[in-house]
């Protein structure tokens, strides 16, 4: 509930006269026990009426360790996994959010079709088509192929895979399917309502917050980070629209949350972080990058009641800053961090990643003396750090990357352990191994990967990943070719593989690559008319 996509969604479906919308979530361990006891199928929410009632049921899916909770769901509401197995044309079950704009491969043979990219402008669009198709069609093939015609629309049946010594041979559109489907991307992002928690509930991490979203997409180009190039090219929404909404937010809990790729550097941060500062509001923002910051922005977010700074340094070395593209100097990193200081701001979260390309042993000990670097120059306060191994993304420069092995995620884990263990004042977590594995294979895995989510779903991770064919391994451990043919290939996000590759070849030069020049530069692709 505290994602705006899925919020700004469901708001904007309710605005359509001739549509009701609810919602669906997948139950806690209690409550899943009792509907099987009682052999109940999944309901939904506000009527309670069993999931295949509806026309259509349409999941919102933004990360891919989701996907195991969509074989639960369809359980629940004893719904056949195979989308070829549901002959009746009703439910359509369709998915969005930007795991599956991605790469919905994974989990593509599930899926009637998926929304590829953003939803604003589809909405209306695909139930417009929908409508107009619902009564007419005699199967459910009829039906999609009435909606084919809507762009973003991917229907997973009309395409044929086919593989050649494990790889993919090619990708054939049936049908009338269009060879490349376009992600829908909103041009006029203030044409649409402030995606905002319109929703407040108690059973959410953002209980007490009110959201909304300053602007979409980043220009700064890190090399890792899918949203930095999945949402291209930035946009801003108005400034006047905005402080409505934080007023309409501070009625509502008194706190505002700012939401963006790049938020800190919206142009009106500062006017719309004041706004709420001479409401007697308080603040809190997404991210922040540290060469944005200075005195005033610190203590205009100070007086906001900002109590913790997070800020993800990623890298521990400038080396490996640079080959990510991160530009960010151990200099300008520690200023910074004694301005947070200064402006008494005394608790740090900070985000790293290990594994990247062309990391080393020394690169994991450089995260070590950078973390004691920036708690001198916090003089004292709470550090609490996340440390993650790097995952591969689809449409970034990394997209052809493996897995970092095994052998070398622990020995770089445990010299971050031993150099940061017993050191007052500091926290960390670090997220397994062997989930980074199985997210790499949901990332980047083609069609085939179903089988194994089927299988991870009735026996569990271990016996789906040493039984499945192909081997789990052709998918996370391998580098890939620029001439390999990519599961997500056939979806035209207008960024041009040719500029991927190029800046992947950049970075294993540690050459950094300048931010976005909006609309005057055309380098990716992006902002070309397609």
């Amino acid at each position: 509930m505290s994602n705006l996509g899925f919020q700004a969604i469901y708001h904007l479906l309710n605005e359509l006269a001739y549509v009701v919308c609810e919602r669906t979530f997948l139950p806690s361990t209690e409550d899943i026990s009792e509907l099987e006891r009682t052999n109940t199928t999944l309901f939904s929410l506000e009527s309670q009426r069993s999931l295949a009632e509806f026309d259509i049921i349409a999941f919102s899916i933004s990360f891919e360790e989701d996907y195991l909770n969509i074989l639960r769901i369809f359980d629940l509401a004893k719904i056949p996994f195979l989308s070829s197995e549901r002959k009746s044309a009703q439910p359509l079950i369709m998915a969005g959010g930007v795991a599956v704009s991605l790469n919905p491969e994974p989990i593509a043979d599930f899926f009637d079709l998926f929304a590829i990219g953003e939803g604003e402008e589809f909405v209306s669009e695909f139930l417009d088509a929908f409508q107009s198709a619902q009564y007419n069609a005699k199967t459910k093939e009829h039906l999609l192929e009435a909606l084919i015609s809507v762009e973003g629309v991917y229907i997973p049946s009309f395409y044929k895979v086919t593989y050649k010594e494990n790889f993919i041979e090619k990708i054939q559109e049936l049908k009338r399917a269009p060879e490349k489907v376009k992600s829908r991307k909103v041009k006029n992002l203030n044409a649409f309502p402030v995606p905002a928690s319109n929703i407040l509930t108690n059973e959410t991490n953002f209980r007490n917050t009110y959201l909304l979203e300053l602007e979409r997409g980043c220009g700064r180009g890190c090399r890792f980070c899918a949203a930095g190039f999945i949402y291209l090219p930035p946009r801003e929404r108005d400034l006047a629209g905005l402080k409505k909404e934080v007023m309409k937010g501070m009625e509502k809990t008194g706190k505002v949350g700012l939401v963006g790729a790049a938020v800190s550097e919206y142009s009106g941060l500062k006017s719309l972080c004041k706004t709420v500062i001479e409401n007697e509001g308080e603040i809190t923002l997404s991210s922040i990058r540290l060469d944005v910051l200075d005195g005033e922005n610190l203590q205009i977010l100070r007086s906001g009641g900002y109590k913790t700074m997070t800020i993800a340094p990623e890298a521990g070395s400038e080396r490996l800053r640079n080959v990510i593209n991160k530009k960010i100097s151990e200099q300008n990193i520690l200023e910074s961090i004694a301005l947070i200081s200064k402006a008494g701001i005394q608790k740090l979260k900070l985000y790293f990643i290990i594994g990247l390309p062309t990391e080393t042993i020394d690169d994991a000990i450089a995260v070590v003396d950078l973390v004691l670097k920036i708690q001198t120059a916090m003089h004292g306060g709470l550090i609490t750090l996340s440390i993650n191994p790097f995952i591969p993304k689809p449409v970034t420069p990394f997209q052809w990357c493996s897995y970092a092995d095994m052998k070398s995620l622990k020995d770089k884990t445990s010299i971050i352990k031993n150099g940061l263990q017993n050191k007052k004042g500091i926290n960390y977590s670090f997220l397994s191994q062997r989930e980074g594995y199985i997210q790499t294979l949901l990332s980047v895995g083609d069609r085939r990967v179903g089988n194994i989510l089927v299988d991870a779903h009735r026996k569990g991770w271990r016996e789906a990943l040493k039984n499945s064919e192909p081997n789990p391994d052709l998918y996370v451990s391998r580098e890939r070719g620029f001439s390999e043919i990519l599961p997500w290939d056939f979806i035209d996000t207008g960024i041009k593989k040719e500029y991927l590759w190029k800046e992947y070849q950049r970075a294993l030069k540690v050459q950094t690559t300048p931010p976005c020049d909006t609309g005057r530069c055309i380098r990716c692709g992006v902002c070309i008319e397609r």
